[in-house]
């Protein structure tokens, strides 16, 4: 993969074919989150299988259920399985476990795994602030990795998908975020430099590098900070909607970005946070 020779890359796939992911499967890191959960039904409802990872042993089982009920309804099929993202050895066991039960080829990867921490940044924690950066950044580009490698491997065509932030892109009100906001603008660079490099090398197959900025989420990770009857106050008016979005809002872009109906967009941040960063 360290060639510099540049080539022309044809469109894949149909563009006319809207949010289709027929006979494909990619890789949801987050899996068994609130946003990794989502875009896992949405994959199932297009057609694909999905690979859902995370770091707890197990997904939680109402969520988890209600995934292998879309699939079962669908005709389609998905997998839970443990991983460190951070832990390249272990990524690339678990994407090369994965692939033995895959009835497609893997066409693509949601980078959807992150954390956080709030503190004044003048003494936040260093071994807090290396955690964010490792999961938020390292482990992206981990499994980002595993993924094109698996997709040059197979000779495929494929999409990759980063969850970024808004806090890339600003400052946020109210929270000390300062390690957090840090990551997310390097997920940001990174999906431009990989989309750089793997858009038209001439010995990579065609692979799609974009990210999704999205605003404030109704999810776990902010349930605590949501408790603050202030701060949800300060967080709705921030944006031009006047309220916070829901993981299931964030189902159409990500789908959109995977599949061929975005086949000339690479490189890209789409932003979807209500207008928060346009004022």
């Amino acid at each position: 993969m360290s060639s510099s020779v540049r080539e022309t890359k044809p469109s894949c796939g149909n563009p006319c074919f809207l949010k289709y992911l027929n006979f494909l499967t990619p890789v949801v890191t987050g899996g068994g989150g609130s946003m990794g959960l989502e875009v896992a039904r949405s994959v199932l409802e297009s057609g694909g299988d999905v690979i859902c990872i995370d770091r707890q042993e197990n997904p939680l089982e109402e969520p988890w259920n209600r995934v292998l009920n879309v699939s079962k309804s669908h005709g389609t099929q998905a997998w839970y399985y443990r991983c460190d993202t951070t832990n390249a050895e272990n990524v690339k066991f678990v994407f090369a476990e994965s692939m033995k039960k895959s009835r497609f080829p893997l066409r693509g990867l949601v980078a959807c795994a992150g954390i956080s921490g709030d503190a004044p940044s003048i003494d936040f924690p260093i071994d807090t602030a290396r955690s964010i950066i490792d999961v938020n950044v390292i482990g992206t580009l981990v499994c980002a990795q595993a993924a094109a490698q698996e997709i040059q491997r197979q000779g495929s065509a494929g999409s990759i998908v980063l969850i970024a932030s808004m806090s890339a892109h600003g400052s946020n009100k109210g929270v000390d975020t300062v390690a957090y906001n840090s990551s997310k603008s390097a997920v940001v660079q990174m999906a431009r430099s990989l989309a750089a490099e793997w858009g038209s090398r001439a010995d990579i197959p065609l692979i799609r590098v974009n990210s999704i900025s999205p605003g404030y989420i109704r999810t776990r990770m902010t349930e605590e900070p949501l408790s603050n009857p202030d701060m949800e106050r300060e967080w709705t008016n921030g944006n031009m909607l006047m309220r916070l979005s829901e993981a299931h809002e964030y189902r159409g872009p990500i789908t959109f970005l995977l599949s061929d109906a975005s086949s000339f967009m690479t490189g890209s941040d789409v932003r979807v946070d209500g207008g928060h960063t346009a004022w």
